[in-house]
């Protein structure tokens, strides 16, 4: 194998850094001027002054029908008689 030799070139030395200006101081904003007195005579609308509140007329709607403790319970064997039927349509062994 050959070796290839290299030309050495001087290293320049490294400058020193230079350090990071000053951030330039942002101008304060001007303060708001302040009104002793509006600039207009402000009237307020009649209609805003004079409020009526309508309310609607109650409406009379149909007594809801009490249902009787049993007819839950009839409820709930008709669902767990479907239920039965179900699973066991479903699940044949």
């Amino acid at each position: 194998m050959e070796y290839v030799k290299v030309p050495n070139y001087p290293v320049m030395p490294m400058p020193m850094p230079t350090p990071m200006p000053a951030p330039m101081p942002t101008p304060l904003p001007a303060p708001a001027p302040i009104m002793q007195q509006p600039a207009h005579d402000i009237h307020l609308h009649a209609s805003y002054q004079q409020t009526q509140f309508i309310y609607p007329k109650p409406v009379h709607t149909a007594a809801v029908v009490a249902h009787t403790p049993n007819m839950s319970a009839a409820s709930i064997l008709v669902l767990f008689i479907l239920l039965v039927i179900i699973t066991r349509g479903i699940c044949k062994y």
